[in-house]
């Protein structure tokens, strides 16, 4: 495995967790809990009063009041209730780490890991293993002269080229300032005052006119410094160090070639100059990367408006976390942002927004809230628009994905948010109250069942289990039911193919899914899918809706879904797609979390997937019976 590849941007973070980079704690610590220990960070001692081993490594409990304040110190934040079986620490980055109570494997962000021991109980409270956590927050502890030290590290080097330009991230534990120490015209040495590393060595790059890095650790235990080296070609420009984001610094170098980036290394210049080649696809939308020009943040009467200026195409995911957290952040793919990183506070009810390059294609955009705030999305030719509402709401979808420019047709599949009801239609004042659309059956016997995904996407995989096969198999269980107590069922597909056409935009797949229920005139629609996340950590059953028609029958649904086995995380508003398009009452399930491992066990049970088939029949019988048709026998 060559350097560059072991650091490439928050991957290499992830990536220096597996390496045996960090040293072993230098503090011997009790083996018995509710012991202490006293360590110094950045300046002041924190007591740590919870602490426990096993299997000779430490761990650390999480109502340690010293483990809280080094948390917050840190900018990050524990999740975990008694009961609960997975504890989350939500690092600054954002980075989500999750620990299992009784399982050794952990997962930091896409990552799974290994601990040296798996969490566990003492009475009600949970240890964790103290090395990995410290890894997570890009810690390490250390001894000088007896007395312990918690030394922020230089935790990551992210070396990326773009033509003849070169770039290095640094990424750190602690605010990051890269000091010029030494320069000339082959080389330049800048310290990083205040952190410590276990990066140390030389590392050949050989690209971009950067031949090698060497990063060697300097200072005291007390007061590091990290000194980064880098050797590069006669004619090379080093620009002026830039703190893109307080932990991070950017180092960039534009070679020689850089007044010719079209001419390759060793090649005389063409003396007719040819055009620039063709960058637009057959229709039209640009298959270069896009360019995000700036972000502009507005107050409006209810909230505050966030532009997000795009020249191209782009596809984007978006996450947000749960309270007390409330970060949300949008990946803009296949993107390039123009200027310099932006880091500002705003207006209420957002906290700041900060917006910069994360990988060679991937502009992020991260809002902090005051609290769990709505938010809709709007995209156009020209970008993308968030607007964000001041009325905190109970729960929310947790991500999502969609398109700008030529790829703006994928927004119809992302699980977009709505504003309160109330704030809409007319009639979204009495969301409450049942059924309101009017929407009359023409078919008040038959059930429409879309199992999610199918053909060329197969949705969530974890494990070489896919989405698309699971959500089928509960389908037709469901049917099959169904048909029994003496419903017309039709169901979106059959097999796992696509419903529209393979590899058709997102928009003609899931309103072909729509069109089937509404040409039929069917008298309800179920969306049937599995969740997923980041990390293995959340779990539980969603039931999503639209419409005010929605309402009444997803709390039948609901209401005999919460016996399901796993989380009930109830009804969220939603402006899901195929819910929003489907004339008639519709639910959109997310049964469970392929990517939990409780979630996972029941998703791949026929016996549990039987039991979700019972409930969702069950809802529609009671919904039925509740609101019958007119003229039309009671199911």
């Amino acid at each position: 495995m060559n350097w560059i590849n072991r650091f490439i941007a928050r991957t290499g973070k992830l990536a220096s967790l597996l390496s045996p980079m960090l040293a072993a704690l230098a503090i011997a610590l009790p083996a018995f809990a509710n012991s202490s220990l006293t360590a110094t960070y950045q300046g002041r001692a924190i007591r740590f009063t919870h602490l426990a081993s096993r299997a000779g490594a430490p761990a650390i409990g999480v109502n340690d009041p010293g483990f809280a304040t080094l948390l917050s110190d840190a900018g990050a934040l524990l999740t975990w209730k008694p009961g609960e079986r997975f504890v989350l620490i939500t690092t600054s980055v954002p980075l989500v780490v999750s620990f299992a109570i009784g399982d050794r494997r952990y997962d930091a962000g896409p990552i799974s890991l290994q601990a040296s021991f798996a969490p566990f109980l003492v009475g009600d409270e949970a240890y964790l293993p103290l090395r990995e956590v410290l890894r997570a927050l890009d810690l390490a502890l250390r001894e000088a002269n007896g007395v312990a030290v918690l030394q922020p590290q230089l935790a990551t080097l992210d070396v990326r080229q773009e033509d003849s330009k070169v770039t290095v991230f640094a990424h750190g534990g602690a605010m990051l300032h890269a000091r010029v120490v030494q320069e000339s015209s082959a080389s330049i040495t800048y310290a990083f005052d205040g952190v410590g590393t276990t990066l140390a060595g030389t590392r050949q790059v050989g690209t971009g006119g950067i031949g090698s890095i060497t990063i060697a650790n300097a200072g005291t235990v007390r007061e590091p410094s990290t000194l980064v080296t880098v050797q590069f070609e006669s004619g090379t420009i080093a620009e002026a160090p830039q703190n893109t984001d307080g932990r991070d610094v950017l180092l960039a170098f534009d070679s020689p070639a850089s007044a010719n980036p079209q001419q390759p290394a060793g090649e005389e210049a063409s003396p007719t100059p040819e055009p620039p080649p063709d960058t637009t696809s057959a229709s039209g939308a640009a298959s270069g990367p896009a360019v995000v020009t700036g972000v502009t943040v507005e107050p409006v009467a209810d909230g505050v408006s966030v532009a997000i200026a795009i020249t191209g195409s782009a596809t984007y995911e978006w996450h947000r976390l749960r309270a007390p957290d409330n970060r949300f952040w949008v990946d803009i793919e296949n993107a390039q942002l123009q200027g310099p990183p932006i880091d500002q506070s705003a207006p209420a009810p957002l906290l700041s927004v900060r917006v910069r390059q994360v990988d060679p294609t991937t502009v992020r955009v991260a809002l902090s809230l005051s609290g769990p705030k709505p938010i809709a999305f709007t995209s156009a030719a020209g970008g993308l628009g968030l607007a964000i509402g001041m009325q905190d709401v109970a729960d929310s979808p947790r991500s999502g994905s969609g398109g700008v420019g030529g790829a703006s047709a994928a927004v119809a599949a992302a699980p977009l948010e709505q504003s309160e009801p109330g704030t809409g239609s007319s009639d979204d004042t009495s969301w409450k109250f049942g059924p309101r659309s009017g929407y009359v059956a023409n078919n008040p016997r038959l059930i429409v069942i879309d199992p999610g995904h199918g053909g060329s996407d197969v949705g969530t995989m974890h494990r070489g289990v896919s989405e698309a096969q699971l959500t089928l198999d509960m389908a037709k269980r469901l049917r099959a039911i169904l048909i029994d107590r003496g419903w017309e069922v039709k169901l979106t597909r059959e097999s796992d193919v696509d419903v529209y056409s393979p590899n058709d935009s997102a928009h003609d797949e899931l309103q072909a899914r729509d069109d089937i229920a509404n040409k039929a005139g069917a008298r309800l629609f179920v969306s049937i899918h599995a969740n997923a996340f980041i990390n293995s950590g959340p779990y539980g059953t969603t039931t999503y809706i639209s419409k005010p028609d929605d309402v009444a029958f997803a709390h039948f649904v609901e209401s005999h879904l919460a016996a399901d086995g796993t989380k009930d995380d109830g009804i969220i508003k939603s402006h899901l797609y195929v819910t929003l398009h489907a004339r008639m009452p519709a639910v959109l399930i997310e049964t469970a979390f392929l990517t939990n491992p409780g979630d996972y066990a029941l998703l791949t049970s026929a016996a549990w997937r039987q039991k979700v088939a019972q409930e969702i029949a069950d809802g529609i019988g009671q919904y039925a019976h509740e609101y019958p048709v007119p003229n039309q026998p009671a199911q």
